[in-house]
């Protein structure tokens, strides 16, 4: 500036002072991951994948409604998250998914059922986890619950409501996660 008010530029005079504003970039918009049950498989299936949402929703894969449950995630990484695994448990076996928002646990399943079930990504979206001891969820976080059905065609479901949390375990299925409350993960809040 100083060299444009040397050459005597109209728009620069010696009294002008140009403030220069740095851009801080806002915090990414979270996605719905939308929840759908399968009544002839008695399966839940989750998904924030517009692919995998659009398939569901256009009947391309039969059988699968939406339940009208979500929770939020975030499409890519955001400070105090983690990115969730996605796991394939092919039709032999029980034609199921399974989601860990811990690497540790995504690794475990790796390690212990690496024949069975098949990593179909690392990362399908990311949540924060809780701490592990309380099961406690940071701020700015809800709690989502995971169950698992105990049968052979395994079967989680992910929920934010402890109520509905409650009545999967009423009819047998098992609270899975941290804590006493058994937290699996921590969904950013409905902004």
């Amino acid at each position: 500036l100083e060299a444009a008010a040397a050459l005597g530029h109209p728009a620069v005079d010696g009294g002008t002072y140009v403030a220069v504003i740095p851009l801080v970039a806002s915090p990414p918009t979270p996605v719905p991951v939308v929840e759908y049950y399968h009544p002839g498989l008695g399966h839940y299936f989750i998904s924030g994948l517009p692919g995998d949402i659009a398939a569901l929703d256009s009947g391309a894969l039969k059988g699968w409604t939406r339940t009208g449950k979500s929770f939020k995630a975030f499409a890519e990484a955001v400070s105090g998250t983690n990115p969730v695994c996605r796991f394939y448990l092919p039709p032999d076996n029980g034609d199921s998914h399974f989601y860990s928002a811990s690497p540790a646990e995504c690794q475990a399943v790796v390690d212990r059922y690496g024949a069975d079930w098949q990593l179909e990504s690392p990362e399908v979206f990311v949540v924060a986890l809780p701490e592990a001891a309380s099961g406690a969820c940071p701020a700015d976080t809800v709690p989502v619950y995971r169950v698992f059905n105990a049968r052979r065609d395994a079967n989680h479901r992910y929920v934010t409501s402890a109520t509905i949390r409650g009545q999967m375990a009423a009819a047998g299925w098992i609270a899975e996660g941290y804590g006493p409350d058994a937290v699996a993960m921590c969904s950013p809040a409905a902004p």
